[in-house]
């Protein structure tokens, strides 16, 4: 049973290092929390609606490093009251495990976009704690196996610019089977390998409230959509403008090659001229010895008369 912030304050401060999962209703946050731990310890159900309500804590160990997992609500809710209390478990995190790694969880979305109130959810909280890329992990959860080529690259750079936060971890996740034991082992050792093998814990302090209010969220989920929107028509510009470069690339290539074998044959038929002049010359030579000295010195006052030969 995992323990609750409120029952266990007195670990406020503590050296446990934190890593505290944060994501939007039906993100994962349980569902992986439990893989990470290698036990059922948060309740996670396939629900539309919410499950955790307060957030809670349970103790992973890894080598000699102590962490303290945090479960915690998903921050958009359908009524204020709901996200304010969502609000408060939040700081109760990041006062309990201040050191910590923060894992922010989205839904995989199609052709490389993703949902619009996960990128809400991750901005007004990013304002409210200046997140750090040592210290954040951004995980893309749920995806199907089978998907685009460039699916990785492309989700991580609009990440990056649209989040405006430079070399970001972004670790991507397969649909699994929760009752297979090798895909959880295998995302288990995937999540070990972000959050502790590339990641440093840092201290997060509150610099301001969660600005977050019910009735902005869908104006903010449209901003969302047009700045995604917006992203996807660059990227679209840019992947023509490489395949215009590496067009004019090619036909350029292809005329220094032209111009390289027009060179070579000219230089074959230079040599081949050369090669023939040198024939006729050694002709001549040839003979010129064989007539008798007293002929020549009589044809040397003709002019040219070699020319003859």
């Amino acid at each position: 049973m995992a323990a609750s912030c409120a029952n266990r304050s007195n670990n406020k401060g503590g050296s446990q290092i934190g890593i505290i999962l944060l994501g939007n209703t039906g993100a994962g946050k349980s569902f992986l929390g439990n893989i990470l731990l290698g036990r059922d310890a948060f309740k996670n159900e396939c629900n539309s609606n919410s499950v955790t309500h307060e957030t809670e804590f349970e103790t992973f160990v890894d080598g000699d490093e102590s962490y303290a997992v945090f479960n915690i609500p998903g921050l958009i809710e359908g009524d204020q009251t709901a996200i304010d209390r969502n609000k408060r478990e939040i700081y109760k995190a990041f006062e309990q495990r201040p050191n910590s790694v923060v894992v922010f969880i989205f839904v995989g979305g199609s052709g490389g976009r993703m949902r619009d109130e996960d990128l809400v959810a991750f901005n007004a909280l990013h304002q409210a704690f200046k997140f750090k890329p040592q210290s954040l992990v951004l995980i893309v959860n749920d995806l199907p196996p089978r998907r685009s080529e460039n699916y990785e690259a492309t989700v991580t750079v609009s990440l990056e610019r649209l989040l405006k936060i430079p070399d970001l971890k972004v670790c991507f996740l397969d649909r699994i089977d929760n009752k297979n034991h090798d895909e959880c082992n295998r995302v288990r050792t995937k999540l070990i390998e972000f959050i502790i093998g590339r990641s440093t814990p840092e201290l997060h302090k509150k610099e301001g409230d969660i600005q977050l209010h019910v009735d902005t969220i869908a104006k903010l989920k449209a901003e969302s959509k047009a700045a995604q929107e917006k992203l996807e028509n660059e990227i679209n510009s840019l992947r023509d403008e490489i395949a215009k470069k590496d067009r004019e690339f090619k036909a350029a290539e292809e005329q220094r090659q032209k111009e390289f074998e027009c060179l070579k044959d000219e230089m074959i038929r230079e040599d081949q001229n050369h090669s023939q002049e040198i024939q006729n010359m050694q002709h001549r030579i040839n003979t010129l010895e064989s007539i008798p000295p007293q002929v020549i010195v009589k044809r040397v006052k003709r002019k040219h008369w070699w020319k003859k030969l």
